[in-house]
């Protein structure tokens, strides 16, 4: 719809939500967020996105990131008031609303998709290694990281730090199986490091896996293995993103 009246906006919004379509919207509207914070956003044109699965997105003209929005689960409402348009999108638990003024709609547009694609992840080792910085017991209960990229004369030791008992723990990180290079690589390594009196060094391979043919080798070095996929390590980055994003909403 094309400039609609706000009665036929409401209308296809409602048949929209009902239907669990994705709802497009380019509306001139005014923000309203109460919950764990709360924020108004003045009246300005935006574009409004209404997922089937109950969440909503609020974008300017600009920025990637939506300035307002709810995740999925939200229970959406449209109703007239007053000569507007409500939108209010609540989120039960934990209790959280956000509310659009809408006064006027230049675009509406609802789309039924079809997604059934398999998403694939392409991530790094670097990533690995962030996501393991930031959250430590992905490899194992009390583990505390020393040091990153720690310089021995053959390189880098990609992860470094103790146990719960005071051993010393170097990490070698891979994206793909890990082979016999990675074995060679970390046992390099290991004669240029020492660990702490009284304690012993464990050498640890993280990877999706183990290449096929490297887990007697792998054993008689006495290598441990440690099993990261790359999805857990995106999603460990993910959960904190979200955390920072959080703790940003909370201090503004």
């Amino acid at each position: 719809m094309i400039s609609p009246s706000l009665d036929e906006a409401r209308k296809g919004l409602t048949m929209g939500l009902e239907a669990r379509k994705l709802v497009v919207m380019v509306a001139t509207c005014s923000v309203e967020y109460s919950g764990r914070t709360g924020s108004h956003l003045g009246e300005g044109e935006r574009l409004v996105i209404v997922k089937g699965d109950g969440c909503i997105l609020v974008h300017r003209g600009r920025d990637y990131q939506p300035v307002n929005w709810q995740p999925s689960g939200c229970i959406i409402q449209a109703q007239a008031n007053n000569g507007t348009l409500v939108v209010k999108a609540v989120r039960p638990n934990p209790l959280e609303s956000l509310t659009l003024i809408v006064k006027e709609i230049q675009f509406l547009a609802t789309f039924l998709l079809q997604d059934e694609a398999e998403f694939v992840l392409h991530a790094s080792e670097e990533e690995m290694q962030r996501a393991i910085i930031l959250q430590p017991d992905i490899i194992e209960p009390g583990f505390k990281i020393l040091d990153f990229e720690k310089k021995v004369p053959p390189g880098f030791v990609d992860v470094y730090g103790i146990d719960g008992d005071g051993n010393a723990i170097v990490i070698e990180i891979k994206k793909d199986p890990a082979g016999f290079p990675a074995i060679k690589q970390l046992m390099e390594y290991l004669k240029y490091l020492q660990a702490p009196p009284g304690r012993k060094l464990r050498p640890i391979i993280v990877a999706p896996s183990i290449a096929k043919g490297s887990q007697s080798t792998l054993a008689k070095s006495g290598i441990e293995f440690k099993q990261l996929t790359l999805q857990r390590a995106v999603e460990v980055l993910q959960k904190h993103a979200r955390s920072d994003q959080q703790a940003l909403k909370s201090w503004l």
